[in-house]
């Protein structure tokens, strides 16, 4: 694993053009714009499953705030802890949002809803975030960078809105994420740009293993998480696993500059 890439900026616009690229070899029948012919929620069962959906949103964010709230002070970079603080209040507050929207839709305050799947998230992953800085590098690129082709996907295809969720998600929670990404790609190559090659091989060889670690403690959880949002919105999701595996490649041959064929076989969501 010696070869290395030329690449491009790693940016939004990338990341879109990998996806559709995927599409095309992978799930050609998947639109590579968003679909029009979206309706509000109408029924009560509607927004019961909406709200199911989204508590488990909820719970996503509020695990990252949990895990990097720990993280914050146990990594002693404070190019790290600034932009940790910057992800901890994003997210927070992309949480609190979404709390407050599903309470609007369902009278009751969800917090112990999320509060549980957050607890959920921290049992199947157990002490991988926090292990060490590398543990806590395959967090983020499984919390952060490993689920964009599945979230940009599941918007393309979704049948079933709230329309004032999907304009906070448009107006804040996209550009938010977008700095996480970029963040989370400038503190790694800060650390692994300066390495030998030999340090660098080490450092690979570790992340990959411990990537390959949180797939396997994720995969049951987000096949049964992508049937949940289908149930709400109607997405498509045949065919949604193997873009997730080749989007996964992409991403990790980015940041280790490693080309795919070079990567060890890896393990599939449909696992």
């Amino acid at each position: 694993m010696t070869a290395t890439l030329t690449r491009p900026a790693w940016t939004p616009e990338l990341e879109i053009e990998i996806i559709d690229k995927l599409i095309d070899q992978h799930a050609p029948h998947f639109p590579k714009t968003r679909l029009s012919t979206s309706r509000p929620l109408e029924t009560q069962e509607e927004i019961d499953n909406f709200c199911r959906f989204r508590i488990g949103g909820a719970a996503h964010d509020l695990y990252i705030v949990q895990v990097c709230g720990k993280v914050i002070d146990q990594i002693p970079d404070p190019e790290l802890q600034l932009f940790l603080s910057r992800q901890i209040g994003d997210d927070g507050a992309h949480a609190q949002f979404t709390r407050h929207r599903v309470w609007a839709l369902s009278g009751h305050d969800p917090i112990n809803k999320i509060k549980q799947e957050a607890q959920n998230h921290a049992r199947f992953m157990g002490d991988l975030p926090t292990r060490n800085w590398l543990g806590f590098m395959a967090f983020e690129l499984h919390y952060e960078l490993h689920i964009v082709a599945q979230l940009i996907l599941n918007s393309r295809t979704t049948k079933i809105i709230d329309p004032e969720s999907s304009e906070f998600a448009s107006k804040t929670i996209l550009p938010d994420e977008a700095v996480h990404r970029l963040g989370v790609l400038a503190w790694w190559q800060s650390t692994y740009e300066q390495a030998s090659p030999a340090q660098k091989a080490d450092i690979a060889a570790q992340l990959l293993e411990l990537d390959e670690e949180a797939q396997q403690r994720r995969n049951p959880y987000l096949k049964e998480y992508w049937q949940v949002i289908h149930q709400a919105t109607g997405d498509e999701i045949e065919g949604l696993g193997a873009v997730y595996d080749a989007w996964r490649k992409e991403v990790l041959a980015y940041f280790l500059n490693i080309p795919i064929p070079n990567l060890p076989k890896l393990v599939s969501v449909s696992e």
